[in-house]
């Protein structure tokens, strides 16, 4: 990462930027459903204040901007519908986009790892609660109001063979019919640190477009 955005601020292809890379373990940047762990609410609320206190920022909604892979591009993506007064642009690679079919036909075995402490011990259908909708990527991209849709630039980068591709393909084409501008990648490759170190550049390279309007 830091080689990649070193070279990239060099050659004037990455704006110079504090990049911030919290650990969010197995939260999906969310808070949990019974109120246990409330990640989104410490990132949101304590996270950003406390680097924009302390670091050289402009606390700025033009000069915020958010990127991640897997696990971290959905949680970019959730911020970015959330809260799009705070952000201006978002890059997601190999985002961690899943339809309510998948979630629905998930293994149980799976689903327990992945979401039992997050959404709640579930099975099949029952899995498509209030609080899930509230924190779908693609609930969220048709239900925000249409007015925010346009105020944060997002960028889309998924493998040709990663098992994400089916929910990222879902999210440009829900895009694409709600007129919702963005950019969608689909370059060869699969779920891997190879494809996001070569994917990396052009994802900053699109956030630092917003700072320099």
């Amino acid at each position: 990462m830091q080689r990649i955005v070193d070279d990239g601020i060099h050659t004037g292809k990455i704006a110079p930027m504090v990049i911030v890379m919290p650990d969010a373990r197995l939260t999906f940047y969310m808070n949990d459903v019974n109120g246990n762990y409330k990640y989104e609410d410490y990132f949101i609320n304590e996270l950003i204040p406390f680097i924009e206190k302390n670091y050289r920022c402009i606390s700025e909604k033009q000069y915020r901007g958010l990127a991640g892979q897997s696990m971290g591009g959905f949680g970019a993506l959730l911020y970015a519908l959330k809260y799009p007064e705070m952000f201006s642009a978002c890059s997601a690679m190999s985002a961690a986009v899943r339809t309510d079919e998948e979630i629905i036909n998930m293994p149980d075995e799976e689903y327990s790892i992945r979401f039992n402490n997050i959404i709640g011990d579930l099975k099949g259908v029952d899995r498509i609660t209030d609080f899930y909708n509230k924190n779908s990527i693609l609930y969220l991209v048709k239900n925000i109001p249409a007015v925010k849709n346009t105020s944060v630039r997002f960028y889309l980068d998924c493998g040709d063979g990663d098992f994400f591709y089916k929910g990222n393909e879902a999210l440009h084409t829900l895009m694409r019919d709600l007129n919702i501008p963005h950019e969608f990648r689909v370059r060869d490759g699969i779920h891997e640190w190879e494809y996001w170190r070569t994917g990396l550049t052009d994802a900053l390279n699109f956030i630092s477009k917003s700072f320099h309007r």
